[in-house]
Parts: structure tokens; C-alpha cells; sequence
């Protein structure tokens, strides 16, 4: 009897829950929790105006503004208060200035003078007279000896050579390099001058030789010089015996 009883219960308590429509798993599972709502972005701040104090003294400032000149391109140069010393163009060097190698000397006696001159004493020569050309005719050579007043300072003596037609005086020849005349024991500079060492001497049948000496010291410095002498030397072409 009990047995039945417990059996009436049993279907009544199942009959009311199946009214309620209840499902048993839905029952015993585990509640999902709902899903987070979005976090609203929070937006910037609008930062407050200052308060403007209206009580406050505005105090002006005077602006400063000094010009200053610059001249075009003046970046490009410093400014420096020691004068630029330009170079000038250097002087053409003349012929009486260009050395050539000389010959040994021997002054010889007779036709000797004695002329003034800046720097030398005197100025000896062998003959006032030579010839070219085939022939007889002597001398062939003329030997210059010359004696300088600062014989310790005189370093090199130059013999300058030229000729000039007698018959037609514009008809000259341009002055030799210089030839170096060569110091003897005695002191003075000597040189033997012979046909070759004139320029274009067998154009001329009869022809003044032109000379001048100058005397330099170490540096190179003029100490002294002779005038040009121009009439006392005869250059002549010898006429061979028919």
C-alpha cells in the first residue's frame, strides 16, 4: 500500500513539472553570464580659457632694429686692415743682362785708352781695327781688358758686342747675350772677341763695332757701367791680293 502511495506522489510531481514545461538540463547547466556592454571612449577635455586679468597693466616695449649695409658678395671676402701688396708684372730682362760663356784673355800692349766710366778704371784694348774674310789681312781678333774700381764686390764683368754699316748707320745688328769676360790674377776681366762671336758680320763690307761693359756684384746687382762706345773699333772685310 505504501508502495503505491509513493508511486501516486512520484506521477503527480511529474505531471505538475511537465505543466510548467521545465526541461531538467536546462536546470542543471551552468547560467552563461551576459556579455560585457561596450566601454563608451571618453573624449578630450575641452581645456578652460584662462581668465583674462583685467586689472593687469599692459607695459609696452619699445623695438630696437639697427640696419646694417652689407655690400654684394661681401661673405665672400674678410676683412683685414693690412694693405694687399699686388705683385707687379716683373721687367723684361734686357740683352745687356743675359750672360754667355767667355774665352780665355791675354791682354795685349799697344792700342790701349783709357775712357771714363761708372764703375771701371779703365778699358784696354789690342787693336782698334779687325778683318774677315779670306786674305792677309791681320788682326783677325781684338783682346778687351778691363779694370773695375770695387774689385772685391765685382763678381762678373759682361762685354756687349754690336755692329753698325758705316755708309748707312741704320743698318745695325741687335746687341749680343753678353759674353762673361774672364778674371786674371791681376784683377781685371778680360775677353778675346773674334768673328764669331758677332752676329751677321759677313753682311757688312765695313762696319763700326759698338761695345759696352757691366759689372755685377753676388746678388746679381749692377755696380757699375761704361757708356757705349760706337766709333772706335772698324770692323773691315779683307780684299784678297789678285
Amino acid at each position: 500500500m505504501k508502495k503505491f502511495i509513493q508511486i501516486l506522489i512520484l506521477g503527480a510531481f511529474l505531471a505538475g513539472c511537465s505543466g510548467t514545461n521545465i526541461n531538467l538540463p536546462q536546470l542543471l547547466a551552468t547560467a552563461t553570464p551576459p556579455p560585457p556592454r561596450n566601454t563608451p571612449t571618453p573624449f578630450p577635455s575641452n581645456t578652460p580659457t584662462p581668465t583674462q586679468n583685467v586689472f593687469a597693466t599692459s607695459t609696452s616695449t619699445p623695438l630696437t632694429f639697427t640696419p646694417t649695409v652689407t655690400a654684394l658678395g661681401a661673405e665672400l671676402f674678410t676683412p683685414t686692415n693690412t694693405a694687399t701688396l699686388f705683385p707687379t708684372a716683373p721687367s723684361l730682362p734686357t740683352v745687356e743682362s743675359l750672360p754667355t760663356p767667355g774665352l780665355p784673355s791675354d791682354a795685349v800692349s799697344g792700342g790701349y785708352f783709357t775712357p771714363e766710366s761708372t764703375g771701371f778704371l779703365s778699358i784696354l784694348l789690342s787693336s782698334n781695327i779687325m778683318y774677315w774674310n779670306e786674305g792677309p789681312c791681320t788682326p783677325r781678333n781684338i783682346q778687351v781688358s778691363a779694370f773695375v774700381q770695387d774689385v772685391v764686390n765685382t763678381h762678373r764683368v759682361f762685354l756687349f758686342t754690336r755692329l753698325r754699316e758705316k755708309k748707312n748707320t741704320l743698318n745695325v745688328t741687335r746687341w749680343n747675350a753678353g759674353a762673361v769676360m774672364i778674371e786674371a790674377e791681376n784683377g781685371s776681366f778680360n775677353y778675346n772677341i773674334r768673328t764669331f762671336n758677332l752676329r751677321r758680320y759677313y753682311f757688312f763690307r765695313e762696319a763700326w763695332l759698338e761695345y759696352q761693359l757691366v759689372a755685377l756684384n753676388e746678388k746679381q746687382e749692377e755696380i757699375g757701367r761704361t757708356p757705349i762706345y760706337d766709333r772706335n773699333v772698324s770692323l773691315v772685310r779683307c780684299q784678297p791680293v789678285q
